[in-house]
């Protein structure tokens, strides 16, 4: 058996409980996806974002209503090797990626203070300019239950103050672009399992 096809049935059969059903939960509750909506899955490489991107797919396969998906890969300056796993591992699972460059290291690389935030922030205006100049209306993250609960943590516990990852969000500088989190109610565990 091919291993995308694999994949796709392990999600919805072997995994049903623990990750497809958590999925659809998500979306459902927090009305992350609605007919007509063209979606930027954005995939960094890492296991959260693949399997968002395999979830997608299995999605608009299974989907009452239509909608769109792009799959885009952002290069911020990743090496020759770790590009071509990102590549490889798209192909071997039929996830047809589109890759921007932007070479955000090369930019943050001197910066002494923070240079975690401003790469973050650098990243995230790349991916909604970017989508938006593929028509999409919405970026797709790969975080998951853990990450919210971690970011949460880390607020409360370096900022003395209660924040945490909402599930989606309206931009405020790109009008018309929403952030949602389709993996939301998926646990970090069940994803590597």
């Amino acid at each position: 058996m091919e291993k995308h096809i694999e994949v796709e049935r392990s999600i919805i059969k072997k995994y049903r409980k623990e990750i497809w059903k958590r999925f659809i939960a998500g979306i459902n509750e927090y009305e992350m996806i609605k007919p007509g909506d063209r979606i930027a899955v954005c995939i960094s490489g890492g296991k959260d974002s693949m399997l968002l991107a395999k979830c997608i797919q299995q999605l608009q396969k299974h989907s009452d209503f239509p909608f769109e998906a792009e799959y885009m890969v952002l290069d911020p300056g990743y090496t020759e090797a770790n590009r071509n796993r990102i590549v490889e591992n798209a192909k071997l699972l039929e996830i047809p990626i589109r890759i921007f460059e932007a070479r955000i290291f090369d930019y943050v690389v001197d910066i002494e203070n923070s240079p975690c935030y401003l790469c973050a922030r650098m990243r995230r205006g790349y991916l909604y300019s970017n989508a938006q100049s593929l028509g999409c209306n919405k970026i797709a993250l790969g975080h998951h239950f853990d990450d919210v609960i971690e970011t949460t943590l880390m607020s409360m516990l370096y900022s003395a103050e209660i924040k945490t990852m909402m599930p989606k969000l309206h931009s405020t500088n790109f009008p018309g672009m929403e952030l949602i989190r389709p993996l939301y109610m998926v646990r970090e565990s069940d994803i590597k399992a």
